[in-house]
């Protein structure tokens, strides 16, 4: 986002003066001091917003899947077109899945699923394969 950060000053005084629109408004006297003296600045003010996120796996020896999964991240939806907050817990020991979806902008939550991981089936690697060489039963 961009801010102008422009502003007009007496030089004599330093009261603060409403930027002149026309050469004769520039030489109108300080209304404090009766200077015509002016101290002109110009600025710009850039900001960015960084936005990072997190991730994790637990895994207990001898087992192939983590027990835990969660992270917490940007992401990009294309269907809004925009970068969305993704939340998303996989608890295989409370058999437990949650995801959460949200606007970063209004705080809108776009998309949320909350259910037992057992009954979470169809999504992901998990979705039925079909075309060429893969049959469905």
């Amino acid at each position: 986002m961009t801010t102008d950060a422009s502003y007009t000053e007496c030089s004599d005084c330093g009261a603060k003066l409403v930027q002149a629109k026309t050469e004769a408004e520039a030489t109108l006297p300080c209304a404090a001091c009766g200077s015509t003296r002016r101290n002109i600045g110009v600025g710009i003010v850039e900001s960015a917003i960084a936005r990072d996120g997190i991730g994790m796996k637990a895994k207990r020896i001898g087992q192939k899947k983590p027990f835990i999964e969660s992270l917490s991240r940007p992401s990009s939806s294309s269907k809004l077109g925009k970068l969305v907050h993704h939340e998303r817990l996989i608890d295989r020991d409370n058999n437990v899945y949650h995801e959460k979806v949200t606007e970063y902008e209004t705080g809108t939550v776009i998309h949320e699923q909350k259910e037992q991981l057992s009954e979470h089936v169809g999504h992901g690697s998990d979705k039925n394969k079909t075309g060429p060489g893969n049959t469905s039963s």
